[in-house]
């Protein structure tokens, strides 16, 4: 009971803060979003309107008392409102649909132990939307391959092979090797 009352606490500064303008900071702990964002890297959030997210763009936000931070992939607009599409950078799957509600606001830098990377600046608005791109091809590939096996199978399940994951990790890898 009091962890709950904690978090409650938490989640009204984290809303407090970014509804005044300011910004936070926090660490992450998870590797969805490797290897841009790493385990024990900072990250600086800033509030934004849901209008003002661009595609590639790197959001935070709380689902079920867990916040996340992802790449978004897509936006599906429907009569009833938006709903934004995330995902991990290092997860085959997309995240579930969610709504500009749940979102505290987009990454705005990351910093690794003394560098810091201002997602910010044009050249990372740039390749934020090239790894957007490769994202989105990638996860068309994945669903059009489950849609197809899907038809033939009557089980299909998608089990990337150690090739896949070796050429996707070592391109990542380079991608921001050259420009961290």
């Amino acid at each position: 009971m009091e962890d709950r009352r904690y978090q409650e606490i938490i989640d009204h500064l984290i809303r407090k803060t970014l509804g005044g303008g300011g910004e936070i900071t926090l660490r992450v702990s998870g590797k969805s979003m490797c290897p841009l964002i790493q385990q024990g890297d900072f990250i600086r959030i800033e509030r934004c309107v849901p209008e003002v997210i661009g595609l590639g763009d790197i959001i935070t936000f709380k689902r079920a008392d867990t916040y996340y931070t992802h790449r978004l992939l897509w936006v599906v607009k429907r009569g009833d409102g938006i709903r934004l599409i995330p995902k991990g950078d290092n997860e085959i799957n997309t995240d579930p649909p969610v709504s500009p509600d749940q979102v505290l606001g987009k990454v705005i830098s990351i910093q690794r132990e003394n560098r810091t990377l201002r997602l910010k600046t044009p050249f990372w608005r740039f390749i934020n939307r090239c790894l957007w791109l490769f994202f989105l091809v990638e996860t068309t590939s994945i669903l059009l391959y489950r849609f197809t096996m899907g038809r033939f199978s009557p089980v299909c399940t998608m089990k990337p092979s150690l090739i896949y994951h070796r050429i996707k990790n070592t391109g990542l890898r380079f991608t921001t090797g050259i420009i961290a």
